[in-house]
């Protein structure tokens, strides 16, 4: 056993939703001794065993998800190519089937493969949540538990699913209450604030960066 302990910095966090989405991430790889990801440092610490797993994979492995590592300038990792939506013809985002799981109304769930690497269809005007290029599989947007958002036709817009407060109560508090920091604004909604990102928002992205854009609009 060669083992071997790396810090790496890590890209796009904003919340401990995020270190636990990228802890997750690796958690199932074979030679992982020990991770402890923290989104207030940018940073991530892994205990690897190298005989089974090289800091390259390791890197690869977490540059599939939405968080990237920041490599240092003229190292790179392959880079997986998402797919293009089968009815739109628009290439989507990666999603984490945790948001399946979470998000699918139970009927689909049940017919649904989860081993697939599923996609979501980000185009407004398309009616596709998610699909695969894999077994051709296409979620509606109708098919799901929660409303994505960005879609056309949305009755609610919710912008932090976590804590379920969309942009009309967020111009409430910023508008009434001079209220700009997510979790004060969460605070004045919720007694107690949930942070389970790659779970509850159908995207599987943590809501900061666009509650920060809500607000900015707002002002």
């Amino acid at each position: 056993m060669a083992i071997k302990t790396v810090t790496l910095p890590i890209k796009g966090m904003s919340c401990s939703s995020c270190s636990r989405s990228v802890e997750k991430q690796v958690e199932q790889l074979e030679g992982i001794i020990s991770k402890t990801v923290d989104h207030d440092t940018n940073s991530g610490q892994f205990t690897i065993d190298e005989a089974k797993l090289s800091e390259h994979e390791l890197i690869t492995t977490i540059n599939k998800g939405h968080y990237k590592v920041d490599l240092p300038e003229g190292i790179t990792t392959s880079t997986k190519e998402i797919p293009v939506c089968p009815t739109c013809q628009i290439t989507g985002a990666e999603v984490p089937n945790t948001v399946l799981r979470s998000n699918l109304k139970p009927d689909t769930l049940k017919k649904t493969v989860l081993e697939d690497d599923f996609n979501i269809c980000m185009n407004p005007a398309c009616s596709v949540a998610y699909y695969t290029s894999k077994r051709n599989q296409l979620i509606d947007k109708l098919e799901l538990k929660r409303e994505l958002y960005f879609k056309e036709g949305t009755e609610k817009e919710v912008i932090c699913y976590c804590n379920n407060v969309d942009k009309q109560q967020i111009e409430v508090v910023v508008n009434q209450h001079f209220i700009t920091d997510w979790g004060e604004a969460m605070s004045f909604y919720r007694n107690k604030v949930q942070e389970k990102c790659e779970m509850l928002n159908p995207t599987g992205l943590c809501c900061r960066d666009l509650f920060d854009k809500v607000v900015s609009d707002i002002k």
